[in-house]
């Protein structure tokens, strides 16, 4: 599997997305081959749609007011995190952890690097229906079977550093369903899904870095998964409630 890091010149505001992706490609001399996976930072799309906001604009709710005096997070980013999130499962100084968009981040996902000072970005609206444009887009003018992947960086408990996480994907299959297989001593596999699509971003935040690399974009190529327009377009997330960590640590002995 080869992994080709695309470089995009620096944006702050509102652009085409597909016709920008498109364009840094070419502008590196590539082009999309069947089964290429293009990952894209969930933040440049983010960019892409305004999904951005100054600090310090904002009414403070009651909720956004009472999250940042338990949590001792800016009033304005407490705010937003209330705005941005499906629901807050808790927090330490600094971070509120909150479920957005089917994932589980510090902050709702809300960042404030990469992004002008004194503003904060988040994810897009629609994550799923942000990947699912650029695929369409991308595949109209390369080649429809291809996936695309809006990333992020995520961290894992009791594990330091980041990681990369599938906050989207379209045009293949996110995750592999390994149950009723047999392992290498013929036992069946019960629960096993393979994440391929968080594997395949982790895998591109090895070119795309985290700084001022400029590289919100990579190219994979390799992967040999399933393509197409089936049920499996979009990468799909699981309730709380099933969340092995969530109910875990909410169970102790």
């Amino acid at each position: 599997m080869v992994i080709v890091p695309v470089k995009c010149e620096r944006k702050f505001g509102k652009f085409d997305l597909g016709k920008t992706v498109a364009r840094c490609i070419a502008d590196e001399g590539l082009t999309l081959k069947e089964r290429d996976v293009v990952v894209v930072s969930s933040k440049f799309a983010s960019m892409a749609e305004g999904r951005y906001l100054k600090l310090g604009t904002l009414k403070i709710s009651k909720r956004g007011k009472d999250l940042s005096e338990r949590y001792r997070i800016d009033p304005s980013l407490a705010e937003l995190v209330v705005q941005e999130s499906d629901s807050i499962l808790g927090g330490i100084p600094g971070f509120a952890l909150a479920v957005t968009k089917g994932v589980l981040a510090p902050n709702a996902g809300i960042d404030r690097s990469n992004i002008e000072s004194g503003y904060a970005i988040f994810y897009p609206s629609d994550p799923a229906k942000t990947a699912r444009k650029l695929q369409t887009y991308l595949a109209k003018s390369f080649t429809s079977k291809l996936g695309v992947i809006l990333s992020d960086s995520r961290i894992s408990p009791l594990r330091q550093g980041t990681t990369g996480v599938a906050i989207a994907t379209a045009g293949f299959e996110p995750v592999v369903d390994c149950r009723g297989n047999r392992d290498l001593f013929g036992n069946e596999l019960k629960v096993t899904m393979r994440a391929v699509a968080d594997q395949i971003a982790s895998a591109a935040q090895l070119v795309t870095g985290e700084g001022a690399e400029s590289i919100p974009v990579a190219l994979v190529r390799g992967w040999n998964g399933r393509f197409g327009k089936g049920p499996f377009s979009i990468q799909k997330g699981i309730a709380p409630e099933k969340c092995l960590y969530v109910q875990g640590l909410q169970n102790p002995l």
